[in-house]
């Protein structure tokens, strides 16, 4: 009768441990599933700065996205020229005029590739009398071709974006760098949204294709990593 009674009881002991196990696996898998992980809110990093402005009458913003400087394998050299690429966001109800300026460049324009160069006349030379029969006559101005683009300046609709890149056809151009940009560097640009100022920096955009590699170097047959060493 005692060992009836035994067996009785480590069986409920074990059947009650089994029920506690089955009870905590349904708590931890039901746990795991009423969780979002936190891989699945995970965004792909965007090529790009973005920058945002909130308009002085708090009814909207203002946007710049994916601001970035043209690829360039070996960077750009002091005094030279660089494209930019970005995106202008009106989230407010009204139109807005957009100024784009930089201090590390002398200029920033507003280029359409697209666009006709007008044409400079000339100025008028002043016709020698008949009494100035010896006077040399300064040879006559020629007309010249005045630089596509202008001031940049970008009316953005309300509620609506202007893109500003080569492939939609105008762009923003940075010319006469004051200094160097590489790989590692930025460059300093400010926008002004009807009065409303926003800074940042642009930097170089990723490359779409993998950079070449430089060219192998192979040792010398004479180079002593290629000598075997010395068995003595």
């Amino acid at each position: 009768m005692t060992r009836s009674k035994f067996r009785t009881r480590r069986a409920s002991v074990l059947l009650a441990g089994l029920a506690v196990a089955a009870s905590a696996s349904l708590l931890m898998s039901g746990c795991g599933s009423g969780q979002t992980s936190s891989t699945a809110d995970t965004v792909a990093a965007v090529d790009g700065v973005n920058a945002d402005l909130t308009a002085n009458n708090g009814q909207g913003s203002y946007s710049v996205r994916n601001l970035t400087v043209a690829f360039k394998l070996d960077g750009y050299p002091s005094g030279s020229d660089a494209r930019l690429s970005l995106a202008l966001y009106n989230n407010t109800g009204e139109p807005v005029t957009v100024t784009v300026t930089s201090p590390a460049a002398q200029a920033v324009r507003l280029v359409n590739p697209n666009a006709t160069p007008s044409t400079v006349p000339a100025e008028p030379t002043a016709t020698p009398s008949a009494d100035a029969t010896t006077t040399p006559t300064a040879p006559a101005a020629q007309a010249t071709q005045a630089p596509v683009g202008g001031p940049a300046e970008i009316t953005v609709p309300p509620a609506g974006f202007v893109q500003l890149n080569q492939q939609q056809g105008s762009f923003l151009l940075l010319t006469g760098l004051s200094q160097g940009l590489n790989a590692a560097d930025s460059v300093p640009v400010v926008f002004d949204f009807g009065g409303q100022q926003l800074a940042t920096q642009a930097g170089l955009a990723v490359p779409l294709s993998p950079v070449p590699r430089g060219p192998k170097v192979v040792p010398d047959e004479g180079d002593e990593a290629d000598t075997a060493p010395n068995q003595g």
